[in-house]
């Protein structure tokens, strides 16, 4: 069986998992805290589970979260992966919210993508006639886009909407376990992060 080394960087805490057989067989918080910086911790973490896992011998796969998320998260996340995939000479798969949007909807346009990443940044991403749109979400105010009805969210409970809105939660997780084949995996893959942010220059 294939070994795959996932590490996520857009949810609140960002985690390395270790799956084979779509079942994870590790799951490692790369910060505790919003104290810790995951480019201090990162590579620490790595080498503890590398120590038990043995992990050169094993892997045959990377998947990364590529956002919207942190900026910081997004960029350290892209630079370990690279790292790791021209190294051990692994092929990547990306995903971002738009494969997530995919995943969850079976061609229903109504529907968005909620994200809360570190530092409780918030990220929606929706489709319009065709098109993928991502906005950071500053404020409790924003107004959703009128075609949306359902609300996908990697987190529970944040109902800041004052719209007519069908929240339902996702683990991202989750959706890479049901996904795994649907995943496309290339060596030396250039990994672009979506960075959102409402400074239209940061885009």
């Amino acid at each position: 069986h294939p070994m795959f080394l996932f590490l996520d960087v857009i949810s609140p805490i960002p985690e390395i998992h270790l799956i084979n057989d779509k079942k994870i067989i590790v799951s490692i918080q790369i910060i505790q805290n919003n104290h810790e910086k995951l480019s201090d911790t990162i590579i620490p973490k790595y080498l503890e589970i590398q120590e038990t896992y043995k992990l050169k011998d094993i892997i045959t796969h990377l998947i990364l979260t590529t956002g919207p998320g942190s900026y910081t998260a997004l960029r350290v996340g892209a630079s370990f992966i690279a790292g790791l995939s021209q190294s051990m000479s692994l092929p990547v798969s990306i995903i971002s919210s738009e494969n997530i949007y995919e995943f969850l909807n079976n061609g229903n346009t109504h529907s968005g993508v909620y994200i809360k990443s570190s530092n409780n940044q918030k990220f929606l991403t929706f489709k319009k006639n065709g098109e993928f749109f991502h906005k950071k979400i500053e404020s409790k105010d924003t107004i959703l886009p009128q075609h949306i009805s359902n609300l996908f969210c990697n987190f529970i409970n944040d109902h800041s909407y004052n719209k007519d809105v069908n929240y339902i939660s996702f683990s991202i997780t989750r959706i890479i376990l049901e996904n795994l084949s649907n995943l496309i995996f290339k060596k030396n893959l250039i990994i672009k992060p979506k960075y959102i942010s409402n400074n239209i220059i940061l885009n």
